[in-house]
């Protein structure tokens, strides 16, 4: 490699890079089109680097960083200052750019969530758009951005509570996620068309049937799009039109109300019910149970 060359890495050669290993990552999830890694250090120094990814980064913690950032040929210091950390400050670097970065040596603790999104989810994304141009996503540094802010805070804590089954939840939020860096984050503006009738009585009817029939699998967003024929971004916008639902959530539903129905049968143990309907564990299945009835799995068996 020669000096000029930058190095070039994928999402997961940064937990050889950074000084730490990482708290979480979703790298063991099986997630198709991000993938998350959230970390603590004292500091970073990175020379030149070329990441294949969009790097989505969220920073969080409480003490004052401030480090030096050089991408284009320009070089700037980037200042998080106490206060900072609950505005929902982003940064975003995009697939490909060299980049470097450097803390200054009063940074004493560094905390950041980093969320590599597939450049092809995008582009799969872009073709829906009126204008599905080639895809040119801008650097954004230390910019306010509340809805990537908590898209990202709200992927950690999927996998803080189900890291196994979570593919779904996360195809869901990399569609949401992709429609608006396409919107707000490209050089140039993608527009989507808008439909108010929601899908057709027969695409629905073959939705519904489709999850029904899959409540015990890892279904992704993916499978149910495609089994309509119809793209991501579309599918969920159509089917909370439809439900005022998202699918995600009509998901979770339903398995919450199978399992009301085996929770009826004393012989079956909670935590076989729990993983017939999907959740990932017991302790998962309890959790979202509580958020649709008001009560646990045990409470409920007692009625």
């Amino acid at each position: 490699m020669t000096k000029n060359q930058p190095l070039i890495t994928s999402y997961m050669d940064w937990t050889k890079l950074m000084p730490n290993p990482p708290l979480l990552t979703s790298f063991q999830a099986n997630w198709s089109s991000i993938h998350l890694a959230h970390y603590r250090h004292p500091n970073l120094n990175f020379p030149e680097i070329s990441n294949s990814q969009h790097i989505l980064l969220i920073p969080l913690g409480h003490h004052k960083i401030d480090f030096d950032f050089a991408a284009d040929g320009r070089l700037r210091t980037v200042s998080y200052s106490e206060k900072d950390y609950h505005r929902g400050y982003i940064e975003i670097y995009p697939a490909d750019l060299p980049v470097s970065l450097n803390s200054h040596s009063t940074v004493r603790d560094m905390e950041l969530i980093q969320c590599y999104l597939e450049p092809n989810s995008l582009a799969q994304t872009a073709y829906e758009s009126i204008n599905p141009d080639r895809v040119e996503l801008s650097l954004a540094l230390k910019k306010v951005d509340l809805l990537i802010t908590q898209i990202c805070l709200a992927l950690k804590a999927s996998l803080e509570v189900d890291c196994t089954g979570s593919g779904f939840y996360a195809d869901s939020m990399t569609t949401a996620l992709s429609a608006h860096l396409l919107r707000h984050y490209t050089t140039r503006k993608h527009t989507f068309r808008e439909y108010d009738d929601g899908l057709s009585k027969q695409k629905l009817k073959q939705a519904f049937e489709y999850i029904q029939a899959h409540l015990g699998e890892n279904i992704s967003l993916s499978e149910v799009a495609n089994e309509l024929g119809m793209s991501q971004y579309y599918f969920c916008r159509l089917f909370k039109q439809s439900t005022g639902v998202s699918p995600h959530r009509y998901l979770i539903r339903q398995r919450v109300e199978q399992a009301k129905h085996l929770l009826k049968k004393p012989e079956l143990s909670i935590t076989w019910i729990a993983l017939e309907c999907g959740f990932a564990n017991q302790s998962h299945f309890a959790k979202c149970f509580r958020q649709h009835t008001g009560m646990n799995p045990n409470q409920f068996r007692k009625l």
